[in-house]
Parts: C-alpha cells; sequence; structure tokens
C-alpha cells in the first residue's frame, strides 16, 4: 500500500518525474497540467518495466477498480487522476504468455487526496519458443510379435528404432506438421490406418500419436500320439523329438504336444522303442505344421511277448504206481504238483531256456531220459514237456495174470482182439479165449483193442489188475457184438494255422485214415507244441506196427459240425513222441471241396487238458 505525505513537495517530484518519464518512454502521452493532483482528489501513476527476452511489442492493460482502463508500454507509465482518496484496486493485463508479473497482481494501492500515489509491476519474458517434441508409441497386439521391433523416421530423415509396445520421443522439431512413418513391420503384421501419418507438432509442446499393429501367427503347434497294442508293452515309453532338437517323453499310449513351432515342414521321431516292440509306418515322419493351428501325428506300436508258457506232462505205466504223484520245479525254485497221469502249466516265463526237473518219485518207479530237463520257452507261445515214468511192482516176487475175453451177439470180430499190459507187452485173444502174463507182483494196467466197431466191452477198458506174489490172477472182458455190420470210412491229410510246418510256427498238421470196423491210422504233429532239443510234438496210432495204440471207436456224425450229419468222431489210445500212451477224441467235417477252407478238425487229449482246432488252410478232409 502507497502512503502519500508531503503534499506539495511530493506533488512537484511527481511532476518532474512525469515530465522526465514521459519524455523517456516513447509509447507515452506527453505530460499535461491538467494531471496535476486536484487538491480534494487523489492521483496514480502506474510504471511497467519489461525485462528478458521477447518483451510484449503491444504492451499491457492498466485498469483500476476494475472499471477504469489504459494502455501502456512495455515500459512505460500511465496516470489516473480524480481518484477518491482511499484503496484501490489496480491490475496489469494483457501480458503475452511468455511474460510474467513480479508480486501481486492485482494490488491494493491507498491514495491521499492532493497526493500523486504510485506503483510499479515489474514484467519478465521468457524466450518464446519455435520448436517441439513429438512422443510415438506402437502398441502391437496378436502372436508371432515382431522380436526386433520396429522404425519410426520423422520427415524422411530422422529415425529410431521401437519396440513392439514401446514410446519413442523427438526433440528440438520445429513447430507445425511433420510426417511421421513406422517401418520395419513383419509380413505377418499390419498397421491400423496406414504406417504413415501427418502430426502437428506445437511450438513449446509435444505432440504424441500412436501406431496401432496387429499381428498374425508364424506359429503352430504339433501333437503327437502313440498307440501300443500286444503284450510286455515299454513299461517307461518314449521319447519323440523334433527337428532332432526339442524332445518330450510320452507314455507307451499318450499325447505331446510341440507349441511355437515355425510353420511349414517338421521331421518327427520316435526313440525309445523296447526291442520287443516295432513301429508300423515310417520313423521319423515329417508333418507340416500351419500358421496359427495345430497339426497332429500318430506312432502305431506293436509289442510282442517277452515270456511264455511251459506245459509239463507225466505220463506213468506199470504196476505199484505212486498214489500221491510227483512235483514239477522250475529254475529250482517255482513248483507245482503233478498226476501220475497229468499236466501242470507254469505261465509267464521269460522266454529262453529253463530247467525243469520231476521229483517225488517213488523207489519202485523210475523216469526215463534226462530229470532236469531243459526246456526252451518260445517268446508269447507255450512249450511243452513229458516226463515218462515206469513203476515195477512193490509186491516181491512173480506172478501170473489170466485174461479172457467173452464175446457175445452176432458178427462176432473174426480175427479176435489184442491184450496188452502195462502199455508195454500185448498178446493176441480170441473172441473167446485167454492168455497169460507172468511177471512182477503188484498193481497192473490191462487193456483190450482191436474191438471192431459193431462191439461194445462191458466195464473199464484199460483196467488194474493186482497180481499176487507166487499167484495168479484173473480180469475178463465181456464183449458185445451187434448183428449189424460196421461201415464207414473218414480220410483226412492236411494243415491248421497259418504258416509254414516249422518248429515254433503255430501250425498242426494230420494225416489219418480211419474206418468204422475200428481199423486204421492216425498222425498228427503240433509244431508250436516243442519238446527237448526244439522237436515238435508228435501222436501216433498204427496197430500195425504199435499194437498198443488202436482206434477204440467211431462214430458216423459229429456235433462239431455244422451239419452233424457231415462229420465222423472216432477215440483212440495213440503213443507220443515221448512214448507215453494217451487216450485221444478226433472230431473231423467235411463241410467242402478240397482247399476250400471249409473243412474242420480238433483232438482233444482230456488226461492233458490239451486240444488244437480249426479250419483246414490247406488238405482236405473226405467221410465215405
Amino acid at each position: 500500500m502507497v502512503r502519500v505525505v508531503g503534499r506539495y513537495w511530493l506533488a512537484a517530484a511527481v511532476a518532474i518525474l512525469l515530465g522526465a518519464t514521459a519524455c523517456n518512454d516513447s509509447e507515452s502521452p506527453e505530460p499535461d497540467a491538467a494531471l496535476l493532483p486536484l487538491p480534494d482528489l487523489g492521483t496514480l501513476a502506474v510504471t511497467v518495466g519489461s525485462s528478458g527476452s521477447d518483451i510484449d511489442p503491444d504492451g499491457y492493460t492498466v485498469t483500476v477498480d476494475g472499471s477504469s482502463s489504459q494502455s501502456v508500454g512495455a515500459n512505460g507509465l500511465v496516470t489516473f487522476t480524480g481518484l477518491s482518496a482511499g484503496d484501490h484496486t489496480v491490475s496489469l493485463s494483457g501480458l503475452a504468455s511468455n511474460c510474467t508479473v513480479s508480486g501481486d497482481n492485482p494490488r491494493i494501492v491507498s491514495l491521499i487526496a492532493g497526493v500523486v500515489g504510485t506503483t510499479s509491476f515489474a514484467v519478465s519474458c521468457a524466450v518464446i519458443p519455435t520448436t517441439g517434441n513429438l512422443t510415438v508409441t506402437t502398441s502391437t497386439t496378436g502372436s508371432s510379435l515382431d522380436q526386433d521391433g520396429y522404425t519410426v523416421t520423422v520427415d524422411g530423415n530422422s529415425s529410431k528404432a521401437i519396440g513392439t509396445n514401446a514410446s519413442v520421443t523427438f526433440t528440438g522439431l520445429s513447430g507445425g506438421d511433420h510426417s511421421v512413418a513406422l517401418s520395419g513391420v513383419a509380413s505377418n503384421c499390419s498397421v491400423s490406418g496406414g504406417n504413415s501419418r501427418t502430426v502437428t507438432v506445437p511450438a513449446g509442446g509435444t505432440a504424441s500419436t500412436t501406431f496401432a499393429v496387429s499381428c498374425a501367427a508364424t506359429t503352430g503347434n504339433l501333437t503327437v500320439t502313440t498307440n501300443t497294442t500286444g503284450s510286455n508293452l515299454d513299461p517307461d515309453g518314449y521319447t519323440v523329438t523334433v527337428d532332432g532338437g526339442a524332445s518330450q517323453a510320452v507314455a507307451t499310449s499318450g499325447s505331446v504336444t510341440f507349441t511355437g513351432l515355425s510353420a511349414g515342414s517338421h521331421s518327427v521321431a520316435l526313440s525309445g522303442v523296447a526291442g520287443n516292440c516295432t513301429v508300423s509306418g515310417a520313423n521319423p515322419q515329417t508333418v507340416t505344421v500351419p500358421s496359427g493351428g495345430t497339426a497332429s501325428t500318430t506312432f502305431a506300436l506293436s509289442c510282442a511277448a517277452t515270456t511264455g508258457n511251459l506245459t509239463v506232462t507225466s505220463t506213468t505205466t506199470g504196476s505199484n504206481l505212486d498214489p500221491d504223484g510227483y512235483t514239477v520245479t522250475v529254475d529250482g525254485n517255482s513248483s507245482k504238483a503233478i498226476g501220475t497221469n497229468g499236466s501242470v502249466t507254469f505261465s509267464g516265463l521269460s522266454a529262453g531256456s529253463h530247467s525243469v526237473a520231476l521229483s517225488g518219485v517213488a523207489s519202485n518207479c523210475t523216469v526215463s531220459g534226462a530229470n532236469p530237463q531243459t526246456v526252451t520257452v518260445p517268446s508269447g507261445g507255450t512249450a511243452s514237456t513229458t516226463f515218462s515214468v515206469s513203476c515195477a511192482a512193490s509186491g516181491g516176487g512173480n506172478g501170473s495174470l489170466t485174461v479172457t475175453t467173452s464175446t457175445t451177439g452176432s458178427n462176432l470180430d473174426p480175427d479176435g482182439y489184442t491184450v496188452t499190459a502195462d502199455g508195454s507187452v500185448s498178446q493176441p485173444i480170441a473172441t473167446n479165449g485167454s492168455v497169460t502174463f507172468t511177471g512182477p507182483a503188484g498193481d497192473h494196467s490191462i487193456a483190450l483193442s482191436g474191438v471192431a466197431s459193431n462191439c461194445t466191452v462191458s466195464g473199464a477198458n484199460p483196467r488194474t489188475v493186482t497180481v499176487p506174489a507166487g499167484g495168479t490172477a484173473t480180469t475178463t472182458f465181456a464183449v458185445t457184438c451187434s448183428a449189424q455190420s460196421a461201415t464207414g470210412e473218414v480220410i483226412g491229410k492236411g494243415q491248421v494255422g497259418t504258416g509254414s510246418p516249422t518248429p515254433g510256427n503255430n501250425v498242426q498238421t494230420f494225416d489219418f485214415d480211419v474206418r468204422a470196423d475200428l481199423t486204421g491210422r492216425f498222425t498228427g504233429t503240433d509244431y508250436g507244441d516243442l519238446h527237448p532239443g526244439g522237436q515238435p510234438a508228435t501222436l501216433t496210432t498204427d496197430p500195425s506196427t504199435d499194437p498198443a495204440t488202436s482206434i477204440t471207436a467211431y462214430r458216423s456224425s459229429s456235433t462239431a459240425c455244422s451239419d452233424p450229419s457231415r462229420g465222423v468222431e472216432f477215440d483212440a489210445v495213440g503213443r507220443e513222441d515221448t512214448g507215453g500212451l494217451v487216450s485221444y477224441t478226433v472230431a473231423a467235417c467235411d463241410n467242402g471241396p478240397a482247399g476250400s477252407g471249409m473243412d474242420f478238425w480238433s483232438i482233444f487229449i482230456p488226461g492233458e487238458n490239451f486240444g488244437r482246432s480249426g479250419n483246414l488252410t490247406s488238405g482236405d478232409i473226405v467221410k465215405r
């Protein structure tokens, strides 16, 4: 606030000042005597001083009490007269944006009547800028973004690198329009609104612009699936490798996905496949991965069994057979009980050679051949071996056995029969006759064979007879013959199973000619049932060369055939390659001509619970 005293002295001083100032400021009015203060009113002299650069050329405006205004130069003085004594509001306006007033603006000035009051506004001006800045931003969305970013160029000559989602600033650009371009954009990306535009840069300020970029995927995914069938699958799975580099573990039947692969062809390999497994088709495979999508491929594998089974059979002949049977042990640690004439099977054995031993044999019995035996178990198949045991009478001393036949009815068998003791000693016997065997006392197995098809034996056949030491035992076979003479014949020769008839293949061959009068022969070979030394199992019935073998029954139809009347069944006693005798049944069906694959054949050995069957893959069966 300005206070005025020494009225007359100060008035004179202001008059001098006004004159001096007016003379020094070309923009101020000439001094006027009318401006001198009046006795009862006040006068206000306002001076303005400007400093700095780019001072406002058109000066400013001084306003008193918001109503009375005068223009003033950037460095000038204006006077307001006839103002009432007291406080007045004084403001300076019209300042350029680059100029500022120091101190209060507006401000309060107190006037005293008859005295000239003064106030000064100090204005400082800054340099008016002629340049500005430009901030360029990129915003990139989508997939497979450009890894090395882009380049921003202003006016075709000033460039800066910029990331896919980033900002750069160009400084010191002249105010006005500028050309801004974005380059280095990958082919899978596009710029919204174009990659060149005009941006106005304000002097002293900053302009901004944004390039929105969207990118399509240039990579894809690959899903690899494994499908494994068979036995003994690889427990640790496999490894999938793409292009010889990226690898993933995969289960035996599973899937894995490789992501971010470049679009195009890729090599896919499956490794770590166990030796008993094979990959179907190409390995490695070539797979085309689509851009932005997922390709898939499958490896199909099949695994062969690495284990097999072993069937052990015991055949016991003689007298006083061991009542509690025997024990079969494989590799010294796995054991099973077996009857004197029976079979047991060991499953899940590793393929290869195994030691098989028969123990628990009674002292009056001996095992024919090696014990233990070495048997080779095939992978995925079944090996078999037989222990032949013969038992001597244990009663002590010798005795005799008289066998009698009693045949009744019509059409009696003209050539009589054959009696066999213990499967080894045979004698012919008439239809109504007797023969005597001498030998060790004890139990003996007695069989009657060569019975015509129109005749039947009453009671057990074979049967066990106990011969006393120093005495004679007797047994009688009662045979009844019908008046109708038996007729009919079945002839067959062929193969069941595919592949060649060589050891290890699941193939059976047969050759037989059997008649209703219980004469004939039979030979069968099972190439999938291997005995020691890799020899296939055989079974033979031919009474002309081995009297202990025989055809025991003939049936002129079979329910094994789709048309039972086209079939024949016959029962027989045959000798295995191991030397033992077994009873068996054959069913044969004459369903079609030779080579049609319609004929059917089966064999079953009840004592071993063993059988084979199937349609003929070669050969023929003829029923007459």
